[in-house]
């Protein structure tokens, strides 16, 4: 039985679907309209234009407009529900990404997060996102869907920064791909005369970091082994810290120190070639 006073950071996957309703929101801005439709779409109220559905209904997106149609969708009685309307859902899929798409980091590494010295550790993850969008007809439809695989297109559009909640509102941000190179709108059959749906489905491949250092419930029992007992051992997540180091970016050459004693962080910059 799961423990109601035990807290938690943010689900990971949750984070995810934050970042990829925020890159609808970013794409609804680049989108031209085409239609009048499309045009009211495009300026209408958030809440109206783009919706979030439970990972259960994707491939199903019948069962997506039926909940949504069930929401209140306007203050005036009897309205009935907007259209055209995007609607989105995703989930994590069972494959986790290959090797060669993403590097493992299984370990638990030193880094600085939030002015302290802590151990990080990373997932790969796959997370299968898709957004049906519904229209009175097939061209207002076509046209969300063909401009959004060319908004795909654009290397940085296809870059996520998803930002993960690792304890106590510390975030530690982390980059998710679009993994496809080439995006396709695809028609869904309805029953519906007056319906047009298309979808669009897209992978994202990506790190979730695991932090250990920062106060959290399970510091002390992750990563040191297990007690003859099957327990996990419990240890300070201190142990060994990097107390000095240097960081060279195309910003600047920075020398990190450590404090082990407090786990206080300070840097500096340090004057040369790279700086200006």
């Amino acid at each position: 039985m799961a423990n109601p006073s035990l807290k938690l950071p943010k689900d990971s996957l949750k984070c995810i679907q934050d970042a990829w309703f925020k890159m609808l929101i970013d794409f609804r801005a680049y989108y031209f309209p085409e239609t009048e439709q499309t045009a009211e779409w495009k300026l209408r109220d958030l809440k109206l234009a783009i919706k979030a559905c439970p990972s259960r209904m994707m491939d199903d997106a019948e069962t997506m407009l039926a909940e949504y149609r069930k929401s209140p969708n306007s203050d005036k009685v009897g309205a009935t529900a907007f259209l055209p309307i995007l609607l989105t859902a995703s989930a994590y899929i069972d494959q986790p990404p290959e090797v060669y798409q993403l590097l493992p980091m299984p370990y638990f590494v030193d880094v600085p997060i939030d002015g302290k010295q802590v151990k990080m550790r990373v997932t790969g993850k796959t997370v299968r996102t898709q957004f049906a969008f519904f229209a009175t007809n097939p061209h207002d439809a076509k046209s969300i869907c063909d401009q959004f695989c060319a908004y795909m297109q654009d290397d940085i559009k296809r870059r996520l920064n998803v930002k993960f909640d690792l304890w106590n509102g510390i975030i530690e941000e982390s980059t998710f791909t679009v993994l496809e190179n080439q995006l396709f709108p695809s028609p869904v059959a309805t029953d519906s005369q007056n319906l047009s749906v298309f979808t669009v489905d897209v992978q994202l491949i990506g790190n979730v970091p695991v932090v250990i250092g920062l106060g959290g419930p399970f510091d002390t029992n992750t990563g040191n082994g297990f007690n003859p007992d099957g327990s996990a051992k419990q240890e300070s997540p201190d142990g060994k810290v990097v107390i000095e180091a240097d960081q060279h970016s195309e910003e600047g050459h920075v020398h990190i120190t450590a404090d082990p004693a407090t786990g206080e962080i300070t840097d500096a910059e340090v004057k040369g070639i790279h700086s200006e």
